[in-house]
């Protein structure tokens, strides 16, 4: 857990240059989080943006600039607006902003775009405060630990010999939104019990000839949903052996030995699995179905006569920010 913040880097002092441009700072303060599974999603954020605007050796400066923000291809569904409007633009359809800074509107800043005008050559190279509102939508799915890249697309005027940019201008990767998103899991269980069928007349024998017939369906699966990736541990109650309601674990004739098969290895006993790093499966689950088999050992004939043999198996997820050596584990 952690903040959402814009930022890019900014120079300690203006940028020298022979054509006008700006660089972009903004922070969101430190408490904000977003939690991909709340039903409120992240509203309406204030951001304060700082341009930094360009300056040439003597008397060039920058003096207004006009700006948006562009997501490329692939970046989650968030939105930014600017007194009032929408700033943030997909790639390639900015809807022809920037536009002209000839189309001046009373100094307050052209709708759909940021318009700041830096003022005379005694003037701050700071902007003021220009106050983004960032909204996350519920569900998007953000992953923990990986930042939003956005591209910036400027026109400028410049004055005192400095060169104008009335051509959109892209600075690629100039903001930088962090968002903390909170490491979060969901999972369930999707299928029938884990039932061998009666085999009380069965050989041990006639199970491992048969293998495919005393092996659970592989339609019976765990169902992930999370942000960032997450350990995996399994463990079994008998450690992988089936008994019945007061039956001794330390009696052979009274358990029955089965594994089970589960991220593409087949598990033993307790000891056998350890715990695995599986990387994100996303808010919708795309890479989070993780099926689960059992696989038959023995044969219930001359086992103790019971009803009711049976087991619990139980799957512990726990959600980490990040991890260094993570693998996918859908569909193993």
């Amino acid at each position: 857990m952690g903040a959402i913040a814009l930022t890019s880097p900014a120079a300690a002092q203006s940028q020298l240059s022979s054509v006008c441009g700006v660089t972009g700072n903004a922070t969101a303060p430190a408490s904000i989080t977003y939690d991909p599974f709340s039903p409120a999603g992240l509203s309406e954020v204030t951001v304060p943006l700082i341009l930094r605007r360009n300056r040439g050796l003597i008397l060039g400066r920058t003096n207004e600039v006009s700006l948006v923000l562009t997501a490329p291809s692939g970046t989650p569904p968030i939105d930014v607006t600017y007194k009032g409007y929408k700033v943030l633009y997909s790639e390639g359809a900015t809807a022809g902003r920037p536009r002209s800074l000839d189309a001046k509107d009373n100094g307050a800043g052209a709708a759909g775009e940021i318009r700041y005008d830096f003022g005379n050559l005694l003037a701050s190279d700071l902007s003021t405060p220009l106050n983004l509102r960032v909204t996350v939508p519920p569900g998007t799915d953000l992953s923990a630990g990986e930042p939003i890249i956005l591209d910036m697309l400027y026109i400028c005027s410049g004055e005192g010999g400095m060169q104008s940019v009335p051509v959109p201008t892209r600075d690629v990767g100039a903001i930088r939104i962090n968002v903390n998103t909170v490491s979060a899991l969901q999972a369930y269980y999707a299928g029938a019990a884990l039932d061998f069928g009666e085999i009380g007349d069965i050989t041990t024998a006639q199970v491992q000839a048969a293998p495919d017939r005393y092996t659970t369906s592989s339609a019976n699966s765990l169902r992930v949903r999370s942000s960032g990736p997450f350990e995996v541990q399994v463990r079994s109650q008998n450690d992988f052996r089936l008994t019945f309601p007061g039956g001794s674990l330390a009696n052979s004739a009274q358990t029955i030995r089965y594994s089970a098969r589960f991220l593409g290895q087949e598990v033993t006993s307790n000891a056998s699995f350890g715990t695995r790093t599986c990387a994100r499966a996303g808010i919708g689950g795309e890479a989070g179905m993780l099926p689960l088999r059992a696989i038959l050992k023995e044969g219930g004939a001359g086992k103790t006569p019971a009803p009711n043999y049976a087991d619990t198996i139980s799957i512990t997820f726990t959600p980490i920010v990040s991890a260094a050596a993570a693998s996918s584990c859908a569909g193993l």
